[in-house]
């Protein structure tokens, strides 16, 4: 009995062993069976491609038929007249007594697959879809396909939108649309070219920023705006066609832009946007097509490559810091312009007044700098000029922006009769010694002046060695990035600190300590909130990872996040009510975010710059919250409704 139990347990699992591989195999066929039928190119999907030709064949015939039979009721009928849809029927000998629909150009479309998903449009048939097999089919058997969300002639922003793309990277849109949208073809992937029909009027915010594949750009004749950021840090970016028609090219349009080469400006514009080509670094050529040219506003062509720069004739206003960090920019061609004049390497408003500009290369080997007498207002860029240890100010100078000085200034003179400025203990001072504008002093530790009311902005950018700043008493007013370029760890303030930019430190871990009798701040964590905890103003250490926002916080300040480039994801709470514009600038590790239900409203450059967030989910109803998408350059396609 024993040895017969040995052998019935061993053949039970030899039975056993027998059905496990047995069900292994059946399992391998299966997947192959499934696969086959319904991969890519599997039976079924094969099955309904065919099915799918065969319909589309079909009511490409029905339409040839319509319109043949439109011919033999009137020879003037034309083709291209007819346009047919749902709920529409137009062509040019149409009766005016006759209804219609696309029903009555294909009977047999009525209650198909492809019914609601296809229209006429100047004779021809038109499938509107984003299914990738449904596109395929359509284009084999001749048919145009628009897998587009166009709204009132806007081109949204989808997933969509690259479909129609050929093998070379190239897409042409459609005469449909009319606008491209904001974030269209932002941070896409493989689109090199772009070709903008002229029915396009604008090119909206954001419309390809950050899409690092794009090279050409050719916009026909129509296309009339260009609104700000459509294509900012487009990296790979060397050709731009722009058109005679073009009235308007926005802030930022081509900012960072750093491999385009060569630009030209057409006839219309007679404004040149703050930073419209900023940061080209590799933009060497520009030409006017006309001299319509009025005004070239701030940083326009801020660390470009020119050397040289032509003023047309009806140039009036040129900002202090248009041409900001041109090291190359060293010659002028003035035509016809009354208004400015350009000599030993600096440019000037005719009456000298005002200094626009001063050439690195002229200056190059100049230890001291001084300011012509005339001249009243400085704001120009000599923080190229590293060579500069003095600076000399002459009587008549009434403004002087810090934030261009060289920082290797070491000694500052002012003239005895000037009613603007004085100098004391390494320092430039309003004349009444209530604003601290520059200082240059060398040291590790410094101690401000009583009686000083402002910090102004970047004026401690020449103290390179600055390490601990105590403020007095007397300090109401801290201005943005007063430490720009120096080691700064520590901050005391006093009691009457009452307002912070939330730029003031720019974005440096520093331990910030306010008096505890301040009634308008604290700190916590080193985190700067106003007194009551309710507005947070700053973070001012680097966050790694999650950041999770104090339950107290009711609102969050303009640029509160700057910069946070290691911040992956933030927990906003659940009372906040008001985010702030531009508070997660180059936060480029954050991909998606929660809004809670308590936000009321969103300031509509809140998102700028954020140029990987991909989702912004609010925990609210559609449209509950004014102004999306708010800056982010995804647009649309990254909003995402998640209320009842």
């Amino acid at each position: 009995m024993k040895i017969q139990k040995i052998k019935t347990n061993y053949s039970r699992g030899i039975t056993l062993i027998a059905l496990v591989i047995t069900i292994i195999v059946l399992l391998i066929l299966a997947g192959v069976t499934i696969s086959a039928l319904s991969g890519d190119n599997g039976i079924l999907t094969n099955a309904s491609k065919a099915k799918y030709a065969t319909e589309l064949s079909q009511y490409n015939e029905e339409l040839q038929l319509f319109k043949g039979n439109k011919v033999l009721e009137n020879m003037d009928f034309e083709e291209g007249s007819l346009i047919s849809a749902e709920n529409s029927l137009d062509y040019n000998t149409k009766p005016a007594e006759e209804t219609g629909n696309i029903y009555n150009v294909i009977p047999s479309l009525e209650g198909s697959h492809f019914d609601g998903k296809l229209e006429v449009i100047k004779g021809e048939l038109l499938l509107n879809s984003q299914d990738k097999s449904e596109i395929e089919v359509a284009q084999s058997v001749g048919i145009a396909v628009n897998p587009y969300e166009i709204i009132d002639g806007e081109l949204i922003s989808s997933n969509g939108n690259l479909l129609l793309m050929d093998d070379t990277g190239t897409l042409r849109l459609p005469e449909t649309v009319t606008s491209i949208g904001e974030g269209a073809f932002s941070n896409v992937e493989g689109l090199k070219t772009i070709i903008i029909p002229g029915t396009v009027k604008e090119i909206k915010k954001n419309a390809f920023s950050y899409n690092t594949t794009l090279e050409r750009v050719i916009m026909e004749d129509g296309v009339e705006v260009i609104r700000e950021y459509a294509f900012v840090d487009c990296s790979n970016l060397i050709e731009v066609y722009m058109p005679e028609t073009i009235i308007s090219i926005g802030n930022g349009a081509f900012y960072s832009c750093g491999n385009l080469n060569n630009i030209e400006i057409p006839s219309k514009i007679q404004i040149i946007n703050p930073l419209v080509f900023s940061s080209c670094a590799n933009l060497s050529n520009i030409t006017f097509r006309g001299d319509k040219i009025e005004t070239i506003e701030r940083e326009a062509f801020f660390n470009c490559s020119i050397s040289n720069f032509e003023i047309t004739k009806n140039v009036n206003s040129i900002s202090s810091t248009a041409f900001s960090k041109c090291a190359n920019l060293d010659n002028f061609v003035i035509k016809d312009n009354d208004n400015f004049i350009y000599e030993s390497g600096l440019l000037m408003t005719k009456n000298k007044e005002d200094v626009i500009f001063v050439s690195t290369k002229y200056l190059a080997n100049t230890t001291e700098f001084t300011i012509p007498n005339g001249v009243k207002n400085f704001k120009v860029d000599i923080s190229n000029l590293s060579n500069v240890v003095k600076l000399n100010i002459p009587e008549t100078l009434e403004n002087l922006n810090t934030r261009y000085l060289a920082i290797n200034i070491e000694e500052v003179t002012v003239s005895e009769n000037n009613k603007t400025f004085k100098v004391y203990n390494n320092s430039i001072y309003s004349k009444d010694g209530e604003k601290l504008i520059f200082c240059y002093s060398k040291d590790k530790n410094i101690e401000v002046e009583n009686a000083v009311k402002i910090i102004d902005e970047f004026s401690f950018k020449g103290a390179t060695n600055l390490e601990e700043l105590i403020l007095p008493e007397s300090v109401e007013t801290i201005n943005a990035q007063i430490f720009s370029n120096n080691k700064i760890k520590k901050i005391k303030m006093g009691k009457n600190v009452k307002s912070i930019d939330p730029m003031f430190a720019f974005n440096k871990e520093i331990d910030v300590e306010i008096d505890s009798k301040n009634p308008y701040y604290m700190t916590e964590n080193h985190i700067l909130y106003t007194k009551n905890k309710e507005r947070l103003v700053t973070i001012n250490y680097k966050i790694k990872g999650k950041f999770v926002l104090d339950n107290n916080v009711k609102e969050i300040e303009n640029n509160a996040f700057y910069n946070q480039t290691g911040m992956t994801e933030i927990d906003l709470g659940e009372n906040l009510e008001k985010i702030g514009g531009q508070i997660f600038y180059n936060c480029t590790s954050l991909k998606s975010i929660i809004i809670p239900q308590s936000v009321k409203s969103i300031a509509n450059s809140a998102f700028e710059h954020v140029q990987n967030l991909k989702e912004i989910i609010i925990n609210n109803k559609e449209n509950a919250i004014e102004g999306a998408p708010w800056g982010c350059p995804a647009g649309a396609k990254a909003i995402i409704w998640n209320g009842i």
